[in-house]
């Protein structure tokens, strides 16, 4: 009887053991290379070994955390393949999101100096030559909102309290010591900990500023021993100490002085230890998930027998998963309703507010991340942190959001480096200003051979159901054009003609969707064009021949935007078409025969322009651009052969081509397609062809006395091609091109760009 009972005395003490037996998993950071930690939850899972405890570092606080949260395997990977990931991890904004209502007009500058007007002393040097971080922050601010709030609802700030107790780390380098999260924002210490330096913004918690966790802890072995005590461990390190840096390797060399190196061993008396040697996978190598999760799952089963044999107790994948369902159930809805602002003053709390939500109802997630991206494409806007808190009385979350505004006043300095006569030079200055509407005024000023020009403007903008804006605006500009091209200008040649015009016009607009929007208004212009009459009689004493136009127009425009670039896209699209009533005086004055002048004829006619522009890609690094242009203009030839070639509508798709004129590739009435076959070598580098055939329906022609006429219908037809090869450095791109031109002075025409070709749009354009 007495071994009967010692043999149950054993048994029980021994189950008491088992269920005691406690399971944590350690993950590093590693950059992509962490994704090899999916594949060992996988393999666990599968195999009914508990995880009890999960802390990581980085990427390892990414996986391991989105475990706590109650994510599967599968569905981990089905994230970290997603559209959306993709996003989060390079900054880049989806095209359905990109409010181009808001945008201003694109400008010629690549860097950017910002003064706060309430600090004088305070100057922020704003380029992209010198980043504070190279990926935005603002899809990740967003991301972490969907991916992790309910799951922190559900846990009360508790990371105890999650499907899995979870640890991670960040690094306060102020104080140079690791941070623990043990609660808080789920969020935000998951962010922290990832904030690679240089690559991602830092995060501000409880007034520190932190990194991400493997600048001091990269393997939080010693936070799971400290925090948790399991009796097993298992760890995961798919990282190394940075190696001894080489005279030129200036990459490992501030990885040097930023890592502090890292103890990556667990004893064998604690736990088993993967440690994954990946010189092949890239630091930020996010679209090789399958491999990588192969991986993690091969090297864990390689070492199953050890851990069946090291972990006696045993939890079932089917009860893995009702723990699962039953924690992800409590999930309460992710909807929102009061929305608090914290960053800005009360005049602008109620600007943001009236973006985000006019009143106390209810609304989704849909609508919060349409006005999230709404309000960052605002340019007052520097930065928007979202935090969605339960509340337990409503049943909703509320929304609090830390806005930045941009600084006040902002000089702006840019241009084109040229091969050819398209060198300019931009300098701009502009204000802005955000209190229950938003404000901005600007400056801009180019100098170049082929284009000066000055611009002053103003936009105010209203937010509310229906947003609009009005903005006004004064232009004064030369258009110089030469003859020809070559490659390199040594010479002073005179142009061959010049356009100057003095123009203001006052708008309004209005959004259309995400991407559209519609604006209307009035303006009022005085231009004058200096040519020669005709260039075949020039002599030395040739003077040239002046036509002015007193002219006020009615406009409207509709236009959709998603282009990834201005000078070059390789992605998204443009729509618009605008409809012109323009009318007005228009005088000739003769530099060589005063009998010929004519004064004061009145003009009014209807032009009518629609441009279409779409990038579609059809194979992993091939893009087919499709381009089409048409415009119908009513209007009168003119005094002569010269102005009416010169007023017509031009057609000009190319950077070079907006350089020079072609006469041939104007007329009051054509239709233009194109396409654009694109190779994409790298992430910035990529060939690009360009073939455009230009169809006028009546061709302006010269009549022998020098006046203008129209030729029969489709009399003739022009074709114009191009290639490039084209860098995007971020700031500005630079083109090294080779075109063609059925009829020009010069056909074949070679030469460089270096940054942005921008200039104001004349005034019947």
């Amino acid at each position: 009887m007495k071994k009967i009972f010692f043999v149950y005395g054993l048994i029980a003490c021994f189950s008491s053991v088992l269920q005691a037996q406690k399971v944590g998993l350690v993950l590093s950071g590693g950059g992509a290379k962490g994704i090899t930690h999916i594949g060992i939850i996988k393999a666990l899972e599968e195999n009914n070994i508990p995880i009890d405890y999960v802390a990581g570092t980085s990427m390892g606080a990414i996986v391991g955390g989105m475990y706590a949260m109650g994510f599967s395997p599968e569905e981990m990977i089905e994230t970290l393949k997603s559209k959306e990931f993709k996003y989060w991890s390079t900054g880049e904004i989806e095209s359905n999101y990109k409010y181009y209502y808001r945008n201003a007009d694109p400008k010629p500058n690549f860097v950017e100096i910002s003064f706060d007007i309430h600090n004088i002393d305070s100057i922020n040097l704003k380029s992209a030559v010198l980043p504070t971080n190279l990926v935005s922050p603002h899809q990740m601010n967003y991301a972490f909102v969907p991916l992790s709030s309910q799951a922190n609802a559900v846990a009360g700030g508790d990371f105890d309290k999650l499907f899995i107790p979870f640890r991670c780390v960040a690094s306060d380098i102020y104080n140079k010591e690791a941070v623990v999260f043990r609660y808080g924002v789920l969020g935000d210490a998951i962010r922290a900990s990832l904030s690679y330096p240089f690559m991602f913004k830092p995060v501000v918690i409880d007034h520190r500023l932190l990194f991400d966790g493997g600048i001091f802890n990269n393997f939080p072995v010693d936070v799971m021993r400290s925090d948790f005590k399991p009796e097993f461990m298992i760890g995961s390190v798919v990282a190394n100490n940075p190696r001894k840096p080489g005279e030129r390797d200036i990459v490992i060399q501030i990885e040097n002085m930023i890592m502090n190196r890292t103890d990556y061993s667990l004893p064998k008396k604690e736990g088993v230890l993967l440690k994954f040697n990946l010189p092949n996978f890239k630091l930020f190598d996010f679209s090789r998930v399958d491999e990588l999760v192969q991986i993690g799952y091969d090297s864990t089963m390689k070492h199953m027998k050890e851990i069946k044999a090291r972990v006696k107790r045993r939890v079932l994948v089917q009860k893995i998963n009702e723990k699962r369902k039953t924690f992800k159930n409590r999930y309460p809805e992710l909807k929102f309703q009061h929305v608090e602002v914290e960053g800005v003053d009360s005049l602008q709390k109620i600007y943001i507010q009236q973006v985000f939500h006019n009143s106390n109802d209810v609304f989704t997630l849909k609508d919060f991340k349409e006005a999230y991206f709404k309000l960052i494409s605002d340019d007052k806007i520097l930065e928007v942190t979202p935090h969605a808190v339960y509340n337990s009385s409503t049943g909703n979350f509320d929304l609090h959001l830390n806005v930045k505004t941009q600084n006040h006043l902002k000089v702006l300095l840019g241009g084109n480096v040229s091969s050819s006569t398209s060198n300019q030079a931009y300098f701009g200055l502009s204000y802005q200003n955000l209190t229950d509407y938003a404000q901005s005024a600007y400056v801009d000023a180019q100098f170049g051979k082929v284009y000066n020009g000055l611009g002053i403007g103003t936009r105010i903008e209203i937010p509310a159901q229906k947003s609009w804006y009005a903005k006004i605006g004064l232009v004064l500009h030369k258009f110089d054009y030469f003859e020809g091209d070559e490659l390199f200008y040594y010479d002073n040649r005179t142009a061959n003609f010049t356009q100057n015009e003095i123009y203001s016009k006052l708008s309004a607009g209005f959004p259309l969707t995400m991407k559209g929007r519609l604006e209307f208004g009035v303006g009022y212009g005085f231009l004058t064009d200096n040519y020669y009459l005709n260039k075949a009689t020039i002599t030395s004493t040739t003077k040239e021949d002046k036509s002015l136009f007193s002219l006020g127009s009615l406009f409207s425009r509709i236009e959709s935007y998603t282009l990834n670039d201005v000078m070059y896209p390789t992605k998204g699209y443009s729509h618009s078409t605008s409809l012109q009533l323009i009318g007005g005086e228009q005088t000739f004055r003769s530099g060589n025969d005063p009998t010929k002048n004519v004064n004061d004829l009145f003009d009014t006619w209807i032009q009518w322009r629609a441009k279409y522009e779409q990038y579609i890609p059809v194979l992993p690094k091939v893009t087919l651009g499709m381009y089409g242009e048409l415009a119908l203009s009513s209007r009168k030839l003119l005094q002569n052969y010269t102005v009416s070639v010169i007023e017509a509508p031009a057609f000009h798709p190319t950077p070079y081509s907006k350089t020079v004129f072609n006469e041939s590739y104007c007329a009051n009435q054509y239709a233009a397609i194109g396409l654009k076959p694109i190779y994409q070598l790298t992430n910035d580098l990529h060939v690009r062809g360009e073939a455009y055939w230009f169809v006028p329906y009546k061709t302006i022609d010269r009549a022998a006395d020098n006046s203008a006429y129209y030729s029969s219908p489709f009399h003739s037809t022009q074709f114009m091609a191009e290639t490039s090869l084209v860098y995007n450095f971020k700031i500005a791109s630079a083109g090294m091109f080779m075109n063609y031109y059925s009829s020009a002075a010069s056909k074949w025409n070679f030469g460089i760009n270096i940054g942005f070709l921008l200039f104001n749009p004349k005034f019947t354009e």
